[in-house]
């Protein structure tokens, strides 16, 4: 693809009518990718002029939830630039001028038809078997007719004088797609109070923000030949199209509240990585070369092409997310993680401020290896965390009620307090010394052990466990546990 870096400019225009939804997210995420990879510039529009359901803290959403994946804009809300306002509710002069001009050279007419004439219209077209087409009964209106209707309190919608012919494009993805005209009508493109209808508005402000490439979901392949004949009404030089997979829930529908979670604020808030978040949204109708999987923002705006982008709709597999999440959980550094974990912390009501920082990133390091969300990463070590450990009954009951229970809980008890040297090599020694001399399998010592400790028989490693909640919180639980045991 011969491509010209400095004139690329794309364009992502969610609607504020509920949260940053995950279809939205990888359409951003594509268009970004594609920006950085060729050098070009990513346009944020806010196409808010549903006022009835758009919402302030919609916006803030996708605003929250592009920058948390790290989809930063380079012209829109808050970044600015020559082509504003951004949103689209600030715009009417412009629609309202692009209206005129195509009023000026009769590329438009007033229709006056009712709803009740249209869907009687719509009934003949159904009961013939045949695809319903506007009858362009008020094309045939003389100029002063019309005007005549308007002066007397009429309001018209405007409809577009679509002409016969074939409406073609060179799909980036798709390839050629073809429709002809007669199959689309005389479409509308403002209503009775002469506001812009949803593809006139993206036409104008496509056109005025100067976007050379639109790359967009394949739901709207339906738009793109009505949009074309508006941009060749305006006279203006038509961007390029791509139109991406959908993603498909595992019944392979329309991915829906009903499947789970939609919103990337729904699965941040579960404990995704916005890393792992971006790099499967980024494999989801699209592979990268040699079949990599574990990929980088960076990474990805150097490797991402349109030519790899597949046809067929994108399974949705939260099971994939979770691995992809477990492997970034490994590769990001224990500080990075402690930072992500601070909302779980409040969640969990744990107060960690005033607790080391070295400390806590050892117990981060501690259970990193297994976790699959950042809550895991607390749920796992909470026994580190807490002051006491929370027993879990149904876990602990077995473990003290084994024969050697007492026996090795007061064997630790002193070698603990004998310990001279609180490190792994001395613990190591520790354990090495009990096994030898007390008269138990090693399941019927740690599991007494373990229980007494953490408050639980699995677990991270114990020894390492023992080290990092240090002598005195050690010898406490140990002494707490033998209190329990049965008698």
């Amino acid at each position: 693809m011969n491509l010209n870096p400095a004139s690329i400019r794309v364009r992502i225009a969610p609607s504020p009518t509920g949260n940053l939804h995950i279809g939205t997210a990888r359409a951003t995420l594509f268009n970004y990718l594609f920006a950085r990879r060729h050098g070009g510039t990513l346009i944020l529009r806010i196409e808010d002029t549903d006022q009835q359901r758009s919402e302030a803290r919609y916006t803030d959403n996708i605003f929250a939830g592009l920058r948390g994946l790290g989809l930063s804009w380079d012209e829109g809300p808050e970044a600015g630039g020559a082509y504003g306002p951004y949103f689209q509710s600030e715009r009417g002069p412009l629609y309202l001028k692009a209206l005129e001009q195509l009023e000026a050279t009769e590329k438009v007419y007033p229709c006056f038809c009712s709803e009740a004439d249209l869907q009687a219209e719509r009934q003949l077209a159904e009961q013939a078997g045949s695809t319903y087409v506007y009858s362009r009964k008020c094309s045939h209106l003389s100029p002063s007719e019309a005007h005549s209707r308007i002066q007397a309190g009429e309001t018209p919608v405007w409809r577009l004088k679509v002409p016969s012919k074939p409406v073609v494009f060179e799909d980036l993805i798709r390839g050629k797609i073809e429709i002809h005209s007669d199959l689309i009508g005389d479409i509308i493109i403002a209503k009775r109070d002469r506001s812009p209808i949803y593809n006139f508005a993206v036409v104008v402000d496509d056109v005025e923000m100067r976007i050379t490439h639109v790359l967009r979901g394949e739901d709207h392949i339906s738009n793109t030949p009505k949009q074309i004949l508006i941009y060749e009404a305006l006279g203006a030089d038509l961007p390029a199209f791509g139109h991406l997979p959908m993603i498909l829930a595992p019944d392979r529908s329309k991915l829906s509240k009903r499947h789970g979670a939609t919103s990337v604020s729904e699965y941040l808030e579960k404990g995704f990585l916005a890393e792992a978040l971006v790099n499967y949204l980024a494999l989801l109708g699209w592979s990268a070369p040699e079949n990599r999987e574990v990929l980088s923002l960076q990474e990805l705006s150097e490797l991402f092409n349109l030519e790899n982008v597949t046809k067929s709709g994108a399974i949705f597999d939260i099971e994939k997310l979770t691995w992809l999440n477990s492997q970034w959980l490994r590769q990001l550094s224990p500080a990075v993680l402690l930072e992500r974990l601070q909302p779980f912390f409040k969640q969990a009501g744990l107060a960690t401020e005033s607790q080391d920082q070295a400390w806590q990133e050892s117990v981060i390091t501690l259970v990193q290896e297994k976790a699959k969300l950042l809550p895991d990463l607390i749920e796992q070590a909470d026994f580190l965390w807490q002051t006491s450990p929370q027993f879990d009954p149904e876990q602990t009951a077995k473990a003290f009620s084994l024969a050697s229970a007492q026996d090795v809980l007061m064997a630790f008890e002193k070698a603990f307090s004998n310990l001279i040297n609180w490190s792994t090599e001395a613990i190591h020694e520790v354990f090495e010394a009990q096994k030898g001399s007390l008269p138990y399998k090693m399941k019927d010592i740690m599991w007494p052990l373990r229980a007494a400790l953490t408050g639980r028989t699995a677990g991270a490693d114990l020894q390492q466990s023992i080290v990092l909640l240090g002598r005195e919180r050690c010898l406490q639980r140990l002494n707490q546990a033998l209190t329990q045991l049965p008698n």
